[in-house]
């Protein structure tokens, strides 16, 4: 990360060499109030933390929610921290993750071939590699591939590296290391037990469920009508032996 000192119209200067998505998780893991105020060609959006925690967004006449998604979906996005607090109405009630991976959902659905999606609807994927070194892994995708409901996996190992996922398009497996990450953070300040999963629900009603495995950790992206609950019954067992 390169902090540019030839911008002084910010306390901060310039950021560099990290995206905005992970510069936003850092200032929330790291608990930080200040302003972020970011930049892409003629547009400039702001988004201000108060103890780790967005409250609130604006951008051309924007703000809120509203305002982050839009800044989000800017191309080449360049920012700077404004060290100074302000005193800003909660706009935002949604928790960080969701804002981003909503976001990250609208870019890679941008990304894709309108032809191939329209020819190709969106159902239960096969692996895009095809196939599987660990008989483990096998069998896990075969379970998953049998619930109702399932739109893309994506499996991961403990260092968050992707084994196997389904999309060619959705780039979830940072995320989703994030949301466990996030997850044992926040179970060793409580000092409690967990997370056994993690659901996340999008505002189109589909849902990113997440869950750590025995070596492996799953990410399922759910359509709206899928059951949790029933999808978490037909896995555990097969989480527990891998």
């Amino acid at each position: 990360m390169v902090m540019d000192q030839s911008n002084r119209a910010h306390d901060g200067g310039r950021i560099e060499g990290v995206s905005l998505a992970s510069f936003l998780q850092l200032l929330e893991q790291e608990r930080k109030s200040c302003t972020l105020i970011v930049s892409s060609g003629d547009q400039e959006g702001r988004f201000y933390f108060e103890e780790g925690v967005l409250v609130d967004a604006r951008s051309s006449g924007e703000s809120g929610q509203e305002a982050a998604s839009a800044i989000l979906s800017w191309p080449s996005p360049s920012f700077s921290v404004a060290r100074a607090e302000e005193d800003r109405m909660h706009r935002i009630n949604l928790p960080l993750a969701h804002i981003l991976l909503a976001a990250a959902k609208v870019h890679d659905e941008s990304q894709e071939d309108p032809v191939e999606t329209a020819t190709q609807p969106r159902k239960r994927c096969a692996a895009v590699d095809g196939f599987y070194d660990d008989p483990a892994v096998e069998r896990l995708v075969q379970t998953i591939l049998s619930a109702t409901g399932v739109h893309h996996y994506f499996i991961l190992d403990r260092h968050g590296k992707v084994v196997t996922q389904s999309s060619r398009q959705l780039k979830l497996a940072d995320f989703i290391t994030y949301c466990i990450v996030s997850g044992i953070q926040m179970r060793n300040r409580l000092k409690v037990k967990g997370p056994n999963r993690i659901h996340l629900v999008l505002d189109n009603g589909e849902s990113l469920l997440i869950m750590p495995g025995a070596g492996m950790i799953i990410g399922l992206l759910l359509d709206e009508y899928s059951s949790v609950s029933d999808i978490e019954n037909q896995l555990c067992p097969v989480l527990a032996c891998s």
